[in-house]
């Protein structure tokens, strides 16, 4: 799926939080929106280089997704909304809520606008019997002395053994 086209907002100081920036429809089976968010300066200026707000897709059984926090960088970032669970409804609202600090400076008249892209995907692990999911991290290459990690799941929780070998 490629990327949606940009929606944008202006956080302005009588907005009312939280800001819609839209509806988005996942696609079936998909478990993950990745969101590129960029600051657009005015006047040239990049003006909110260590603002951030709130980001999340709501459906009408709640934040299913997770909310991430997000920051305002002019030249774009991509956050990830998943927690590897596939949601119960596929279409949702995103919204975005400015934090506290942002908002001082927006009453002193400094407007914030943003853009949006969307694209969902899947990202996950294996699925085990009975519905769950286990989560296989990505083991950076160890050095030649050690072994590769190994795992077990104990009353529901896992845990990572690492041995370490060395000459």
């Amino acid at each position: 799926m490629s990327w949606t086209a940009a929606r944008n907002i202006t956080v302005g100081p009588a907005d009312v939080s939280p800001i819609s920036v839209g509806d988005f429809s996942i696609a079936e089976g998909d478990n993950t929106i990745w969101v590129r968010m960029k600051s657009s300066p005015t006047g040239g200026d990049c003006a909110w280089p260590w603002s951030y707000g709130l980001l999340t897709w709501i459906t009408e059984d709640g934040r299913e997704l997770g909310t991430v926090k997000v920051n305002g960088v002019c030249e774009s970032e991509v956050f990830k909304l998943g927690n590897g669970l596939t949601p119960l409804f596929r279409t949702g609202r995103v919204e975005f809520t400015p934090r506290s600090y942002n908002l001082a400076w927006i009453k002193l008249g400094h407007p914030w606008q943003l853009s949006f892209e969307f694209k969902s995907g899947v990202t996950g692990g294996q699925s085990l019997v009975g519905g769950s999911t286990l989560f296989v991290p990505t083991v950076p290459e160890l050095p030649e002395a050690n072994t590769q990690p190994d795992f077990s799941i104990e009353d529901g929780f896992a845990f990572l053994l690492f041995n370490f070998f060395l000459r």
